[in-house]
């Protein structure tokens, strides 16, 4: 069982709360400037302050120096790894396949986790190149009403957004965050469309550095118990 943490004062529970609704909503963390305007503090010094107790408290991690690089640490995570993609391997080990999982798009590195994800080929679709896939791990709830949910690990193959078509299922980053959604192209705008009621749906620009399409995902895994 994990240690209790310590219990966070008036202000840090106002601003933990609506760091966990904001990523909720939006699929992205808040910035500094945006949580101090939410809970009615002009200095960035006393919001920063209470971001780094948060931390300090193991509700939160930070990236230093990323304008929205700040995730929750969930109650069953206490080590507080943030959503990312795995590296992917082989189930007979062929090739031992461990991506490196760069992106030149991006101008963020991808948020790998150190967690391995083991697949059998035969699981997958056979026009798929398990070369060019890799595991994710959905972010959040907003595919819920489809039948996905946080935490599940989904096998997704590396596609650029133009070879995706409309109303695939793909995984994409949302800044930092892994997030799995509807996507559609139109209009030289790409959409990313929740199903669930509670998460709205996002639109960019496809030269937007924080929304990155990953690929399509072919599979889901989840474990029963």
């Amino acid at each position: 069982m994990a240690a209790a943490r310590p219990p966070l004062t008036e202000s840090q529970t106002k601003i933990y709360e609506f760091i966990r609704t904001a990523i909720r909503r939006d699929g992205r963390p808040p910035t500094i400037a945006e949580i101090g305007r939410e809970v009615g503090v002009a200095s960035t010094n006393s919001v920063h302050r209470h971001v780094v107790a948060l931390d300090a408290k193991g509700y939160l991690r930070r990236r230093p120096n990323e304008a929205r690089g700040l995730w929750v640490v969930d109650d069953d995570d206490p080590a507080g790894e943030a959503p990312g993609v795995l590296m992917l391997k082989t189930s007979d080990g062929a090739g031992r396949r461990a991506r490196p999982l760069t992106s030149d798009v991006a101008e963020h590195p991808l948020p790998r986790s150190r967690r391995p994800l083991v697949v059998d080929p035969a699981l997958l679709p056979d026009d798929v190149d398990l070369d060019a896939c890799l595991g994710v791990v959905a972010g959040d709830d907003g595919m819920l009403a489809d039948g996905i949910r946080k935490d599940d690990v989904l096998v997704v193959e590396e596609t650029e957004w133009t070879h995706v078509p409309n109303g695939a299922l793909v995984a994409a980053l949302f800044h930092d965050r892994v997030v799995v959604r509807r996507f559609e192209n139109t209009n030289g705008r790409l959409h990313f469309r929740a199903a669930s009621r509670t998460f709205r749906d996002h639109t960019a620009h496809p030269d937007d550095p924080e929304y990155f399409v990953l690929g399509r995902a072919v599979a889901l895994m989840r474990s029963l118990g």
